[in-house]
């Protein structure tokens, strides 16, 4: 499954999901995009900020893998959305965005499903 497939499928599993996006190192937007009639609560030049600092948090969490191991998921709730990020490679994170009410292990299972993978064990 490419990059667009897998955002596309998330998009469509609930929809609570705001955005689906797969970041390149430097927080680059390689896939993805916001779900049909989500209203937007960033400009577009500060889309570009948070997930360039999506990705540099990813990067800061990956310092210490050697002495705790791999971060599998990350969750972050502000008052308007939860974020979740999760790796897809060394250079590439699947970013989540929902309503803040969603339950996150629901999205986390959807991931496992559509990726084949089981980031939580």
């Amino acid at each position: 499954m490419n990059h667009n497939e897998i955002c596309n499928t998330l998009l469509k599993t609930d929809e609570a999901i705001r955005f689906v996006g797969v970041l390149g190192r430097n927080g680059d937007l390689v896939a993805g995009g916001h779900n049909t009639g989500v209203e937007q609560l960033l400009a577009p030049d500060e889309v570009k900020m948070s997930l360039h600092y999506a990705a540099k948090r990813w990067e800061t969490r990956r310092n210490m893998s050697h002495r705790v191991g791999n971060a599998k998921y990350s969750i972050t709730e502000y008052d308007k959305v939860k974020q979740i990020s999760i790796p897809l490679s060394d250079t590439e994170l699947l970013l989540i965005s929902t309503d803040p009410k969603t339950d996150f292990k629901e999205i986390l299972d959807s991931v496992n499903k559509i990726l084949g993978k089981n980031y939580f064990l």
